[in-house]
C-alpha cells in the first residue's frame, strides 16, 4: 500500500500549521484537521479527522465488513480518515489487480470510489461540505449548504497543485450508488457486494 505524495504534502501542511488534535480513541495519537481545532468546533472547516489505521486496526475494520472472506484485508483496505460523525471512513483500497484507490465506507452501507486520483479526493475536500459522508455524498449535485468553509486549505491546495475547485461533489465523483442500490458500475461497490454475498452464502 503506497502513501500518495499528495497526502504527504497534506500531512506536512497540517503539521506545520498545528492543525492537529489529540485522539480520544487512541491516546498518544493525533488527528489531522483542515484547520485549527476551534475551526472544527465552529464548523468553519469540513469535519474530517485524518489518522491512518495500523494493519491490525485495518484488519479488524475489514472483518467487520466481510468476516473471513478476504484473508489479507488488513493489507487491502486501510482506513485513513473519519468522514463524518456517523462512523463513516475514507480508506485506501487495493483492487484485485493491485490498483490502489481511495474509497468511502459508509456506516449506513454507502460505498463508492472517492475520485480517480488522490488529488481528486483533496479537491473534493476543498469544496467545503460540512461532512463528506453526509451532505457531500447524500446530495452530491448540490453545492455546500454553507459557503466559505476551508479557506486556508483551499488556498494551500490551489497554490500547491494549481487545481480548480468544483462547485459540487458530482463534478468529481460522477454517479454515486445509493446505499440501497441493487446495481452499480462503481468498481468498489461491485467488489464490496461480491465479498459480502460470498460471506452471506458461506454463513
Amino acid at each position: 500500500m503506497a502513501f500518495p505524495p499528495e497526502f504527504r504534502a497534506l500531512f506536512d501542511w497540517m503539521e506545520e500549521n498545528g492543525f492537529l488534535m489529540p485522539s480520544a480513541a487512541y491516546p498518544g495519537d493525533s488527528l489531522g484537521l483542515l484547520g485549527a481545532e476551534d475551526d472544527v468546533q465552529s464548523e468553519r472547516v469540513t469535519a474530517i479527522l485524518f489518522r491512518v489505521a495500523t494493519r491490525e486496526q485495518a484488519r479488524d475494520h475489514g472483518m467487520a465488513w466481510f468476516g473471513e472472506m478476504v484473508p489479507d484485508i488488513g493489507d487491502r483496505l486501510v482506513p485513513f480518515a473519519r468522514t463524518g460523525g456517523d462512523g463513516s471512513h475514507a480508506a485506501f483500497w487495493l483492487d484485485d489487480g493491485g490498483g490502489q484507490h481511495i474509497v468511502h465506507l459508509g456506516s449506513e452501507g454507502l460505498v463508492c470510489l472517492l475520485g480517480r486520483t488522490p488529488l481528486d479526493f483533496l479537491r473534493l475536500l476543498a469544496i467545503g461540505y460540512s461532512e463528506i459522508s453526509s451532505d457531500g455524498l447524500e446530495a452530491p449535485t448540490a453545492p455546500p449548504g454553507r459557503a466559505g468553509l476551508n479557506q486556508a486549505y483551499r488556498g494551500w491546495l490551489v497554490a500547491r497543485f494549481g487545481v480548480a475547485i468544483p462547485e459540487a461533489a458530482s463534478q468529481i465523483l460522477g454517479d454515486i450508488p445509493d446505499w440501497n442500490a441493487e446495481d452499480s458500475e462503481d468498481p468498489f461497490w461491485c467488489w464490496v457486494r461480491k465479498q459480502q454475498d460470498l460471506r452471506d452464502r458461506s454463513g
